[in-house]
C-alpha cells in the first residue's frame, strides 16, 4: 500500500512539475500583458505600458514587465509621470492549479518618479488613483484566449517592493530638479483588502547624502479616492554627516556645515504632509567669504549643542525654542518660514544672554568699527530668504557689558571733534601721542544699552546710553547694517560738562561734528580724558 502510495505522489508531482514548466506555453501572454496594463491603470488612475511581458515557473511562477511607464497628467507636461526598468509580479500557485492568474508580490526594480509643482502648488501626485477608468476585466484562465469576466479587485498584491528607485522634486519651469530622493529600498505590505497599506524603509535626500529611515508607516487610501487624499503616518529617522549641501538649497551663504541628527512624526495626506519632531547638531559651523578681512578671506563662526525642534505645516515651517551657544554665550528664538514666493523667515521670542560680541563682530565679519563685551538681547525680527539683511526688519532691546570700542573711523572721528577745543588739544598734546584717538586706541565703557527698530536693514535708536567711567554718552539716530552708513546725534556729559555733536557717514569716512561745547568743570574733563585714552 505504501509502494502505490508514493507512487501516486511521484505521479502527481511530476504532473504538477511538468504543468509549472508548460505553463508559459499554455498561458495566453497577450491577454495577461492587456490584464496587467488595465488593472495598472485602473489602480493609477493614469494610462500605464510597458515594452516587454514574458512568464517564467522557476523558482516561483513569476511575471516579468520590463520597460514599464506611468503616463504623466497632461497639464503638467508630456511626461512621463513614472518609469520603471524591470518589474516582477509573483503568481499564486494555488488559484493557478484551478486556472485563475492571480498576482501576490510585486518587485519594481529602479523605479524613478517625477514630481512636478504648478505656479499655483498644486502636484501632479495628487490625481495619482482619482478619476480611475472602468475596472479591468479579471484575471485570465490559463489557456484562455481572452480575459474572462469581470472581477474587479480580484487580484490583490500583498506586498510591493522598491528597490534602488528615486524620486525627484521640480517646481514647473524650473531648468532643473530642487532635490532628489535617491537609493530608495521600500517594502509594502498590506494584510487583506481595505486594510492600511504598512510602510518600511530607507532613501538618501540628495543633495547632501541625508539618509532617511522610514518606520512604522502606514497608508490608508478609502475606496474611489486619489492617491493625494490618502492618510499617510510614519516615523522618519534623519541623519547626514555634513547638512551644508542640503542647507544650501534654502541659505547660499553663510554656508552651514556640521553633522546632523534628527527624528520627525509625520502625518497628514499625500499632498499636505505636516510633521513634528527634532533635529539636532553637535556643532554648526557658519562660513562664508568676508571681502574686508585680511587674510584669510573666508572666516568661521562655530555654534554648540544647536537644538531645533520643528512643525511643519504646508502653510509653514516653525520651531518652538531654538536653542544653541555661541561665543560662550546662549541664542534661543522661536522661527517660523513661510514658503512663499517670498520666502519670509520670522524670529521671535529672540533671547541672547552673554555672546562675546569681539569672535562675532571682529574675528568673524571682520567690522571696520564695533564693540566688544557681552551681548544681553531680546527682541524680534523678519526677513527674506535668501537676501536677509537688506530685508532684515524688527525691534528689540539690547544691553552690552564691560568692553571696548575699536575700529580706526571712530577713534579718528572722536579725536576730530575734541581737538576743537584747546582744552582737549592740551590734554591730547601733552606728550601721550600714542594715545591719541585715531591712533588705534580702544575706547573702554562699562555698559551700552539701547532699545531699537530695524526697518529694510537700517537700525534706529531713540535711547542709546554708552557709560563709561565718569563719563555719560546718550545718542539717536541710525545705522545701515549693509552699508555701515552712520547718522546720529550723541550727548555727551561729565560732570557739568557737555558736547553735543552729529556723528555721520559711511565706513572709511565718518566725521563727528560738534553742534555744542559747554565747559563748566575743565579739571574734571581733562581727568576722564586721561583714564578714557590711556
Amino acid at each position: 500500500m505504501l509502494k502505490w502510495t508514493l507512487v501516486g505522489l511521484a505521479v502527481l508531482v511530476a504532473l504538477v512539475v511538468g504543468a509549472l514548466v508548460a505553463l508559459p506555453w499554455l498561458l495566453d501572454t497577450p491577454a495577461i500583458r492587456t490584464y496587467a496594463a488595465q488593472a495598472a491603470s485602473h489602480a493609477l488612475g493614469r494610462p500605464v505600458k510597458f515594452g516587454a511581458l514574458s512568464i517564467s515557473m522557476l523558482p516561483l511562477p513569476t511575471v516579468r514587465l520590463r520597460g514599464l511607464e506611468v503616463a504623466e497628467e497632461p497639464s503638467f507636461g508630456p511626461g512621463p509621470f513614472v518609469t520603471v526598468s524591470e518589474g516582477r509580479m509573483r503568481i499564486r500557485i494555488r488559484p493557478l492549479l484551478r486556472g485563475r492568474v492571480e498576482l501576490a508580490d510585486l518587485t519594481l526594480k529602479e523605479p524613478r518618479i517625477h514630481v512636478i509643482e504648478d505656479a499655483a502648488g498644486r502636484l501632479n501626485v495628487a490625481t495619482l488613483g482619482g478619476g480611475a477608468p472602468p475596472a479591468p476585466p479579471g484575471p485570465p484562465r490559463v489557456g484562455a484566449a481572452r480575459p474572462g469576466p469581470a472581477a474587479a479587485g480580484a487580484a490583490l498584491i500583498s506586498r510591493v517592493r522598491i528597490v534602488d528607485g528615486a524620486i525627484d522634486y521640480q517646481k514647473a519651469g524650473a531648468k532643473s530638479t530642487a532635490f532628489t530622493l535617491d537609493d530608495i529600498d521600500v517594502t509594502v505590505t498590506q494584510a487583506a483588502a481595505g486594510e492600511p497599506l504598512h510602510v518600511s524603509g530607507s532613501a538618501q535626500g540628495q543633495p547632501g547624502s541625508v539618509k532617511l529611515s522610514l518606520a512604522e508607516g502606514t497608508v490608508s487610501v478609502a475606496p474611489g479616492r486619489a492617491f493625494g487624499d490618502a492618510q499617510l503616518r510614519a516615523t522618519v529617522d534623519i541623519e547626514a554627516r555634513d547638512v551644508a549641501p542640503a542647507a544650501a538649497l534654502f541659505i547660499p551663504t553663510p554656508s552651514l556645515s556640521g553633522p546632523l541628527e534628527g527624528r520627525l512624526e509625520v502625518s497628514g495626506t499625500a499632498t499636505r504632509l505636516t510633521a513634528t519632531g527634532a533635529v539636532a547638531f553637535d556643532r554648526l559651523t557658519l562660513s562664508a567669504q568676508q571681502p574686508r578681512c585680511p587674510e584669510p578671506k573666508r572666516r568661521s563662526l562655530t555654534l554648540d549643542d544647536v537644538q531645533v525642534p520643528l512643525l511643519y505645516t504646508p502653510a509653514q515651517l516653525e520651531s518652538r525654542a531654538v536653542q544653541g551657544k555661541v561665543a560662550k554665550g546662549t541664542v534661543t528664538f522661536r522661527l517660523t518660514v513661510a514658503p512663499g514666493p517670498p520666502r519670509v523667515a520670522r524670529l521671535r521670542d529672540v533671547t541672547v544672554k552673554g555672546v562675546q560680541l569681539e569672535p562675532v563682530l571682529v574675528d568673524y565679519l571682520c567690522q571696520r568699527n564695533a564693540v566688544t563685551g557681552p551681548l544681553d538681547l531680546t527682541g524680534e525680527a523678519s526677513l527674506r530668504l535668501p537676501e536677509m539683511l537688506p530685508t532684515l526688519n524688527g525691534s528689540g532691546r539690547l544691553r552690552i557689558g564691560a568692553g571696548r570700542v575699536i575700529g580706526p573711523d571712530l577713534l579718528h572721528a572722536l579725536g576730530q571733534a575734541l581737538a576743537l577745543t584747546d582744552l582737549v588739544s592740551g590734554v591730547l598734546d601733552g606728550g601721550r601721542s600714542g594715545s591719541r584717538p585715531g591712533s588705534g586706541s580702544p575706547l573702554t565703557f562699562d555698559s551700552i544699552i539701547a532699545s531699537y527698530t530695524i526697518t529694510n536693514g537700517v537700525a534706529r535708536t531713540e535711547d542709546l546710553v554708552y557709560q563709561a567711567r565718569n563719563l555719560r554718552l546718550t545718542g539717536a539716530g541710525t545705522y545701515g547694517l549693509v552699508d555701515g552708513r552712520t547718522a546720529m546725534d550723541v550727548v555727551m556729559t561729565q560732570g557739568g560738562n557737555r558736547v553735543k555733536a552729529r556723528v555721520a557717514g559711511a565706513p572709511g569716512a565718518l566725521t563727528i561734528v560738534p553742534t555744542d561745547v559747554r565747559i563748566k568743570e575743565p579739571k574734571d574733563l581733562r581727568k576722564t580724558l586721561d583714564r578714557l585714552f590711556r
